[in-house]
């Protein structure tokens, strides 16, 4: 029998290490104790477990027996007659071996040779391995690091990651005894029981990932973790793992734990840049270790096991589960009480960085680095010389920074994001994740998941499109109450109150939410997630009635809403959106080339007739403070509450998505600068600002017309193609398989006899011609004797037959004629050659319209009557042409310009 602590169990003839129990400082030991100071006994004595240094003399097992001595049966003698017969034992007959004998012997033998075998070749890998590890003391350089250059797309330097640029070391006794604590609670509560490899946490981990199937802690000790920082990359492989087992123990053979856990805390990585618990104390909450509460060392802790999902800035929800499950898990250990327990896990995470960010594009930058992180490692991105080329445009980026900036321009003004994409390949050249990088490390851009409001109808009109419904096709406009199941369902209507039949293109540029959540019920709302995702709407979308008006489950991003309208502006290509163009190592040899992913989401002609709808909002509709002076296409978006409000658009070259509200309060935008926020205002002059700056020195392009379109005449009152009869028909853009259905309105001649508005004021006569469903035209002239207002004459005359959306034409008096003079004017070339006949032509006009005579003077004694007149000169000179002009009251008027003759 071994005779076993309650830890572990300690072998005869193996020297033991001082079991930690015996100090009553022993966190673990001793009731719990909150202290984690230095040991005090020398190196060889704590190796040792002796005053002297020396080694204890081997303990022997229990039951063993010393040399010479016999057993209980050897003493005793063994019996030499059998037990029934008493006769004397006879010696057996040599006997041959059977074959069954045989075959063990060889079995046995076999499995020797294998074992012999193994244990060499395990021996000869053990010392390979072992042999190109570094020195215990190497883990403290860092001589070898290079630091990561992060570049634009031009190559000019954006960021510099160092390791050492964000640590200062902190001696053990200085760092609070919570903090200690609350790391050992949550990445190795063995901590100060194992040499460095913790057989039991790897067997727990193993057991958690494969019998109960869920995702192990990881078996790591501190000290396999700290010296994980010996290594440049970041392998993960079964050779990696044993060479980091081997150099663990070598560390634990060189220094003592504490001098361990002082190494590991002032180089372990927290996320940010920051490394070391003095850096992560600063980045977090801008100020030092020592000054760390419970709470926030708690935090910090939970931090180690994956710095980018539990950092507070990037994911809050996650770091106060992360920092809560820690706080657990000490109070589990008995590290700190109930009362302390209580007071921490109801303390909020208010995070206060100190930390500024790359000074070029921070957002841009911290995204990009957390990719590179998770495809690299952190040892490799902060040590490893990496060489990264990026898409980002500098110049468009600091339009983008700029925008935000002039408007967004006082105290209290909500944040905003940009991001802007190339279409067709997916490029990100600029990107702002909010007003500043160093009091919100939170980027909207990327992270940000917010309802979209109106800027989700694209994707419900392309739906639509693709289903066969026409752009022109007339929804009522009014509020409306909707059967939806077992619910209704009530949705505003068109802006000021109007009502009556609307187009669905007129309903797209006034963002009308009663004409969509009709379509929308009309074409299903699962077949609208289908087209939002192959656009590149990812996750969040429940397929609900509600999506029609940008009510989804969790939001989009920026990002997304770029990349989805820039497949819009490629004609239908996706492509994902990515920052990276390049990575080289320290060598210079390529690790990663960016190949731009597209898929082929959307019809070129649905595309197309989408983006045709799409530019009637900026040039009719609530987008017109997004106007750049070329062709654009876009939509606004506005929640309820005025909590987020959205302007996403593009022109063939970029796709823009601007977002403007308040990233942590979600607090209504009533009043900023006197106005409600909505899509169509600071977003759509932010969108203009910036993408004005953007395409300097961009050639103007159109957008294309591919095959599939088609030009129709329609009906104005139905949207169906037009017949003979309709009244008022317009031209359309349609896809030429999804051509509306004839107008089942109008399919017959309507005749209308035309009634006498001769003496009818303006207004009465207009009116009545739109009862009688006839188009009126209007021409006002000053005449004596009829009151203004009022119609003086009429074509056709009372009693004639017309059809139905003919046309009347209505004189109507403006008042008494002023007796103004004639005003005379005329058009001719400012220089003629000697001898060339040029041609004079004039107008005038007087107070009823009536011009008598027209006279002509050259300038060298010739004359000529009439409107128009030619003349030519024969010397050359500059002369005088005079327009003389006779009204019929004989009123005279004239005008005179200079020609030069040569």
């Amino acid at each position: 029998m071994r005779v076993a602590t309650k830890r572990r169990m300690v072998r005869a003839g193996t020297p033991r290490r001082t079991d930690p129990s015996a100090s009553v400082n022993h966190p673990i030991r001793a009731g719990r104790a909150h202290h984690l100071e230095g040991r005090d006994e020398p190196m060889a004595q704590r190796r040792s477990g002796r005053a002297d240094g020396s080694s204890p003399r081997p303990r022997p097992r229990s039951g063993a027996r010393a040399a010479g001595t016999k057993s209980p049966k050897q003493a005793a003698g063994r019996a030499t007659t059998r037990p029934r017969t008493g006769k004397p034992k006879t010696a057996r007959k040599a006997t041959r071996p059977t074959r069954r004998g045989i075959w063990v012997r060889r079995i046995l033998l076999f499995t020797l040779l294998v074992v012999v075998a193994v244990g060499v070749t395990g021996c000869a890998v053990y010392a390979q391995m072992a042999s190109s590890l570094p020195d215990p003391d190497a883990t403290k350089g860092k001589g070898r690091d290079q630091s990561t250059i992060v570049k634009d797309r031009n190559g000019r330097v954006l960021a510099r990651f160092f390791a050492e640029e964000n640590r200062q070391d902190v001696e053990l006794q200085k760092i609070p005894q919570h903090l200690r604590l609350a790391v050992i609670a949550t990445e190795d509560q063995r901590f100060y029981e194992h040499e460095g490899v913790d057989p039991l946490g790897i067997a727990r981990a193993l057991y958690t990932d494969i019998i109960r199937g869920e995702k192990a802690q990881g078996g790591s000790t501190i000290t396999q973790q700290y010296v994980k920082q010996a290594f440049v990359t970041s392998e993960k492989t079964l050779r990696r793992k044993i060479q980091e087992a081997i150099l663990a123990q070598r560390v634990e053979r060189k220094y003592s734990k504490d001098e361990i856990l002082e190494l590991y805390l002032n180089t372990i990585y927290f996320g940010h840049g920051a490394y070391g618990v003095e850096a992560a104390s600063r980045a977090y909450f801008a100020k030092g270790v020592d000054k760390l509460s419970v709470a926030e060392a708690a935090m910090i802790a939970g931090v180690i096991k994956s710095p980018g999902r539990y950092s507070p800035y990037l994911e809050p929800e996650n770091a106060q589960l992360r920092r809560d499950t820690v706080l657990k898990q000490m109070l589990g250990e008995g590290y700190i009480d109930q009362a302390t327990y209580d007071e921490a896990i109801a303390t909020p995470i208010e995070t206060k960085s100190g930390k500024a960010g790359a000074k070029t594009a921070p957002y841009f930058v911290e995204w990009v680095r957390e990719q590179l992180v998770s495809e690299y490692g952190e040892q490799a991105v902060y040590r490893g010389g990496l060489n990264v080329r990026t898409t980002l445009d500098r110049e468009m980026q600091a339009a983008a920074e700029k925008a935000i900036a002039d408007v967004l321009d006082e105290k209290g003004d909500p944040s905003a994001a940009i991001v802007a994409v190339k279409p067709g390949t997916g490029e990100v050249l600029a990107m702002v994740g909010g007003r500043d990088f160093a009091k919100q490390q939170f980027n909207v851009a990327t992270q940000g998941r917010r309802q979209p409001g109106s800027a989700f109808k694209p994707f419900v009109l392309t739906t639509a499109l693709l289903e066969g419904v026409s752009p022109e096709k007339a929804f009522e406009s009014g509020p409306a109450k909707l059967q939806v199941g077992d619910q209704t369902w009530s949705v505003t209507g068109a802006p000021g109150g109007k009502k009556g039949p609307m187009r669905l293109r007129a309903a797209t540029e006034q963002s009308v939410n009663s004409v969509y959540a009709q379509l929308i019920l009309d074409v299903g709302a699962d077949k609208v997630v289908k087209t939002a995702e192959s656009l590149g709407i990812r996750e969040g979308i429940d397929p609900v009635p509600a999506i029609a008006l940008g009510g989804l489950e969790t939001g989009v991003s920026p990002l997304e809403m770029a990349a989805a309208y820039g497949t819009l502006a490629a004609g239908g290509k996706h492509a994902e959106p990515y920052g990276v163009i390049e990575v080289l190592d320290a060598k210079g040899e390529a690790l990663f080339k960016a190949k731009p992913r597209t898929t082929d989401a959307l019809d070129p002609a649905a595309a197309a007739l989408t983006t045709d709808i799409l530019t009637g909002v900026i040039k009719r509709g609530t987008g017109k403070a997004a106007s750049i002076g070329r062709p654009a296409a876009g939509k606004t978006g506005t929640t309820q509450e005025y909590r987020d409000a959205w302007f996403v658009g593009y022109t063939p070259d970029i796709a823009t998505a601007v977002w403007v509200g308040y990233p942590d309060a979600q607090r209504e935008m009533k009043s900023v600068h006197g106005r409600t926020v909505t899509g169509g205002s600071f977003p759509a002059e932010i969108w203009a600002r910036f993408m004005k700056a953007a395409h300097e020195g961009i050639d103007e392009h159109a957008f294309p017309k591919p095959k599939g379109l088609a030009t129709v005449k329609i009906c104005s009152e139905t949207g169906g193609l037009v017949t003979e009869f309709c009244p008022k028909p317009v031209s359309a853009l349609v896809l030429a398989n999804h051509k509306p259905e004839t107008c089942d309105k109008h399919t017959e001649p309507v005749e209308v006899v035309v009634p006498d508005f001769v003496g009818m004021t303006k207004a009465d006569a207009l009116a009545r011609i739109e009862e009688l469903k006839l188009v009126a035209k209007v021409t006002e002239k000053q005449l004596t004797g009829v009151a203004a207002g009022t119609v003086a004459d009429q074509t056709p005359k009372k009693g004639a037959k017309l059809k139905v959306g003919q046309t009347v034409t209505l004189i109507v008096s403006t008042g008494e004629a002023a007796n103004l003079p004639p005003v005379p004017s005329f058009t001719s070339p400012p220089t003629a050659k000697v001898g060339q006949s040029i041609t004079v032509d004039a107008s005038g006009s007087t107070d009823d319209g009536s011009i008598a005579t027209y006279l002509w003077e050259f300038g060298d004694g010739q004359t000529a009557e009439g409107k128009t007149a030619k003349h030519s000169w024969l010397a050359p000179g500059t002369y005088e042409i005079t327009l003389w002009v006779t009204d019929d009251r004989g009123e005279k008027a004239s005008i005179t310009r200079s020609i030069k003759v040569q």
